[in-house]
């Protein structure tokens, strides 16, 4: 068991002189100093909340149009995937704390889910429509049920992306 107050660049030391260093990435002091890269970890502090509301767009356009699901879930293990490059593998698990089989798990369930209601209610695998809302302050918004499908593949994706990130060098970091 790691001992975290020996390490020469714990947030709560106050000899150690590198706190703003420390709280760039959260898990990236575990890292040895000859290892981290400010230059990367400023990066990846700043690129990966960018790509969060990226994957958020083009989840929302892809319900019109191509892209998604599958596109945003891409967009945020590429997030992931630079915070485990600048950070290790502790940064990866502050970033991301979900566990990915319950990511994958529940990705599938809606997946499946919406075939199979779309089989009971109209007789077609992923069948949908689009709900009309009339909220009020608002103008008229258009939900397809496609959504849920397409939160299905989000979560999918990510729980895969999540799962390799974890895995592959996992025994390089002990």
């Amino acid at each position: 068991m790691i001992d975290e107050s020996d390490h020469p660049g714990d947030p709560g030391d106050p000899q150690a002189g590198n706190e703003p260093l420390d709280r760039l990435l959260p898990g990236a002091h575990h890292l040895d100093a000859d290892d981290r890269s400010l230059l990367l970890e400023a990066f990846a502090r700043l690129v990966h909340p960018t790509a969060l509301v990226v994957a958020a767009y083009l989840f929302v356009v892809g319900l019109h149009h191509p892209g998604g699901g599958f596109a945003a879930g891409l967009v945020v293990g590429l997030g992931l995937l630079l915070r485990r490059v600048a950070g290790g593998p502790r940064d990866l698990g502050a970033a991301a704390r979900a566990n990915p089989g319950i990511l994958l798990g529940a990705g599938l369930a809606l997946a499946a889910g919406y075939g199979i209601a779309g089989i009971v209610l109209s007789g077609d695998l992923l069948h949908g429509t689009v709900l009309h809302l009339d909220l009020p302050l608002l103008p008229p918004h258009e939900l397809p049920t496609s959504m849920v499908f397409e939160i299905g593949i989000l979560l999918i994706t990510v729980g895969v992306v999540l799962d390799i990130l974890r895995t592959l060098g996992a025994e390089d970091d002990r």
